[in-house]
């Protein structure tokens, strides 16, 4: 019995070392200040590219370059420590939630989404569809206003056939009454005379 205690527990911590490991990768790929370093090594190492592409490399250059790396690492440090602490906030706000935790990563991978440009691969995708959109959109709207005009015209000769059916009813249960009104005036006058 002890041994099995033991040997449940020595499995126990191996499972526990293995997926410490795993933990920490997915961590690293989803821990927000980890991903504006990424983004900020990147967009510095393209800022650097691009100034050795359009500039070559003089010093002058070099220096406005490097003012402006600075300025933009500036502003990713400020986003950095202002994001620092949401890992914490948005632990402690859905523990016990994992609907919630789920709704926040998708709404963080959302927002970067829209934070970074449309690549050409996407733009070119777009652009491919664009037609078919275009066609969808304008058949869905010709079906739309064929099955408008289709109730419209459904519904006037309902309203149609409704007052020509109530005026038709409401002239023989007058014509009824009117019947009515005088058999019994023909009465009245028999009993009376």
């Amino acid at each position: 019995m002890g041994e099995e205690s033991e040997a449940l527990k020595a499995d126990i911590q191996q499972r526990r070392e293995s997926m410490t490991g795993t933990i920490d990768a997915i961590e690293d790929k989803v821990v927000p200040s980890r991903i504006i370093e990424r983004r900020r090594s990147a967009v510095t190492a393209w800022v650097g590219g691009v100034k050795e592409r359009v500039m070559g490399s003089a010093n002058s250059t070099t220096e406005r370059a490097s003012s402006t790396v600075g300025k933009l690492t500036d502003g990713v440090s400020s986003a950095t420590e202002a994001v620092a602490d949401a890992p914490a906030q948005v632990q402690r706000a859905t523990a016990g939630s994992p609907l919630i935790a789920g709704a926040v990563a998708f709404g963080i991978g959302a927002l970067v989404a829209a934070l970074l440009p449309e690549t050409e691969p996407e733009q070119r995708a777009v652009a491919a569809v664009q037609p078919q959109l275009t066609a969808a959109t304008d058949a869905v709207k010709g079906a739309g206003q064929q099955a408008l005009d289709t109730a419209r015209s459904s519904a006037q000769d309902a309203a149609q056939d409704l007052k020509d059916s109530a005026t038709s009813h409401a002239h023989e249960v007058a014509s009824q009454a009117k019947d009515a009104g005088q058999q019994v005036k023909d009465v009245a006058t028999e009993r009376a005379g």
